[in-house]
């Protein structure tokens, strides 16, 4: 095999990779079966789990008990290291500030494509804590509380275009389309989310965006809690508390852009 030929061998085998995590990766969070990744790439069998033995051995990928593959640990790591990571370290402080006047876990959520990744989290003071959000974790925009604030600072086209590509993965959660649309209504309307049921039962959220030195909603940040603490007059005062934070934030991003 020549220079050339090996170079475009070595080529189709990392879009391949990159198909394959693409798959994987919009699976989320129910991981993607190898039958799943097979029809979604077009790949065949052989060649999907010749790859995905690699992307194991790297920690890149996961595979868990019920045989579906994941986005593994190191993947997330290698994103952390990036760009990701200055993000964090300018969100940072405000982070741990929001969590010690909480008292409940605050999250980081950034956006990537149609979906979110969360890029940090602080755990609060209070002694039930609402940890449904792993750092690394992704989820479809359009679900979760902060994909919901960052969807209400986009148009409105927009918004139901990045619904339209996402509605499979958006039905698994069972909520109802037109439940989803007046979500991202309300937050538009509001400035900020107010999930009185988040994901997980029980629940609730309170969640902002934050935007660029364009205005362009690039994260978006949240309490979430047990639904007890987040009623009458104390969701005033995190919503204060949470704007105030997203302000520090935004600030802090479009200095660093500037």
């Amino acid at each position: 095999m020549d220079d050339g030929s090996k170079t475009r061998s070595g080529t189709q085998s990392v879009d391949r990779a990159f198909d394959i995590l693409d798959a994987i990766a919009r699976s989320s969070p129910s991981g993607a079966s190898l039958k799943h990744v097979c029809e979604t790439t077009g790949l065949t069998k052989p060649t999907v789990h010749r790859i995905l033995v690699t992307l194991q051995e790297r920690g890149i990928v996961e595979k868990q008990l019920d045989l579906r593959y994941h986005v593994g640990r190191e993947l997330t790591l290698l994103g952390l290291s990036s760009e990701l990571r200055r993000f964090r370290e300018l969100a940072s402080p405000a982070l741990s500030q929001l969590s010690d006047a909480i008292g409940d876990a605050v999250f980081l959520s950034v956006r990537s494509g149609l979906d979110t990744v969360c890029a940090d989290r602080r755990i609060g003071s209070f002694p039930i804590q609402v940890l449904s959000i792993e750092i690394g974790s992704r989820r479809p925009l359009g679900i979760s509380a902060n994909s919901v604030a960052i969807l209400s600072r986009v148009s409105r086209a927009q918004a139901e275009e990045v619904l339209t590509q996402n509605v499979d993965r958006l039905r698994a959660y069972g909520v109802p389309m037109q439940t989803l649309r007046d979500r991202i209504s309300d937050a538009r309307r509001r400035g900020y989310t107010v999930l009185p049921r988040a994901i997980a039962k029980g629940t609730s959220a309170i969640a902002f965006p934050i935007t660029d030195v364009l205005g362009r909603p690039v994260a978006a940040i949240s309490t979430i809690a047990i639904s007890s603490r987040q009623r009458g007059a104390r969701v005033g005062a995190l919503v204060d508390l949470l704007g105030a934070a997203t302000a520090e934030i935004s600030l802090a991003i479009t200095a660093g852009q500037g």
